[in-house]
C-alpha cells in the first residue's frame, strides 16, 4: 500500500498535531516578564491601597546568585487572615529567571510548600499560603506595579 495514507500515519500525523498545536498556543500567548527596576516597596504600597495590615516587616536574604535582599512581610486582615510575603531583587533578568526555574523544578509536597510566586520587575515576590483571601486582594495591585514598566527601558 505505497502511496497511501494508512490508519497508522494517520493517526502519527494526529498525534503530532496534537503535540503541537497546545506548544505553539503556550508560546504565542506567553510573554516574557520585563525585568526594570522597581521604585518603592510593590508589597507596602499594595497593602495601602488595599487595606491590609503589616503586622511585621524584617529584612531577608535568599542563598541565591544575584539576589541582592529584600523584606518578609506578615500580612493580616480585619477577618483574621494572615499572609507571609517575601520579596527578593535581583542583579539581572537572568539571575531572576534562574530564581524562578528553580522554583519550578521542585513539585508541590517534595519540600514545596502550597505557595506562589509574582514578578514585580526585577523583584521576586513569594507567598504562602497560595489560597489566602489576602493574596486574592494583593496580586492585582502587584500585576498592575509590575505592568507600570517605565519609560525609556
Amino acid at each position: 500500500m505505497s502511496g497511501s495514507i494508512t490508519l497508522e500515519h494517520g493517526l502519527m500525523v494526529f498525534l503530532v498535531v496534537m503535540f503541537l498545536i497546545p506548544c505553539g498556543i503556550i508560546i504565542l500567548v506567553s510573554q516574557e516578564a520585563a525585568y526594570f527596576p522597581v521604585s518603592g516597596e510593590p508589597v507596602v504600597d499594595a497593602a495601602n491601597l488595599t487595606g491590609i495590615t503589616i503586622t511585621s516587616v524584617k529584612a531577608t536574604h535568599w542563598n541565591l546568585t544575584g539576589s541582592s535582599g529584600g523584606k518578609t512581610y506578615v500580612l493580616a486582615d480585619t477577618n483574621g487572615n494572615t499572609l507571609t510575603l517575601s520579596t527578593q531583587t535581583f542583579e539581572s533578568a537572568e539571575a531572576r529567571d534562574a530564581a524562578i526555574r528553580l522554583y519550578n523544578s521542585h513539585p508541590v509536597g517534595r519540600g514545596k510548600p502550597v505557595s506562589s510566586l509574582h514578578i514585580v520587575g526585577q523583584q521576586l515576590v513569594y507567598a504562602n499560603p497560595a489560597n489566602s483571601p489576602i493574596l486574592e486582594k494583593i496580586v492585582p495591585v502587584l500585576k498592575e506595579k509590575a505592568r507600570a514598566v517605565p519609560t525609556g527601558t
